[in-house]
């Protein structure tokens, strides 16, 4: 492993690594399928040994597209394969990726509300809340290259039960 920089090793088949399926762990192959949804065909495959199937979207898309001749695609695929910089690479290329975002975090982990669970109504610039309170804009700030606002309802927030909860 030290000569080849390999962080795991199959005696049986070297190409393969340690896949998690479902609740049980395998030694396998990772296989990206992109499908014609139109014809319902397959238009490109390709087998990896990469366990995640983060960053692979934008290569599985590009060579579908390849395929197919066409200019643009449409790729939907699950919260597997959410990683910012691949959305990026799908833009750029003419691919509108369709993938949800996944729930990272501590926060979400430790029982507090996930972003998704705060609605928000772009015509008045609010949120609803889970304990179905309005949030306004309170704070506006920069972190790293994004516009940040932080919306709240102190009076509101303060009385409410679903508090300890709350970010």
């Amino acid at each position: 492993m030290d000569r080849t920089g390999e962080d795991q090793i199959s005696l049986t088949d070297p190409d393969s690594r340690v896949m998690a399926r479902m609740t049980k762990v395998g030694v396998g192959y990772n296989v990206q399928v992109a499908v014609d949804t139109k014809h319902k065909l397959i238009a490109e495959q390709e087998v990896h040994n990469q366990v995640l199937d983060l960053g692979l979207l934008a290569s599985t898309a590009k060579a579908a597209m390849e395929a197919l001749r066409v200019e643009t695609i449409e790729a939907v695929a699950d919260r597997g394969y959410f990683k910012i910089e691949d959305i990026e690479a799908c833009e750029v290329a003419g691919i509108t990726p369709y993938v949800p975002k996944p729930v990272r975090g501590s926060s979400v982990r430790e029982g507090f509300f996930a972003k998704e669970q705060f609605r928000f109504d772009p015509a008045t610039d609010t949120f609803i809340c889970p304990g179905d309170q309005t949030l306004r804009p309170c704070r506006r700030g920069r972190s790293r290259n994004n516009v940040k606002i932080d919306y709240s309802n102190r009076k509101a927030c303060l009385a409410c039960l679903l508090r300890p909860r709350c970010t």
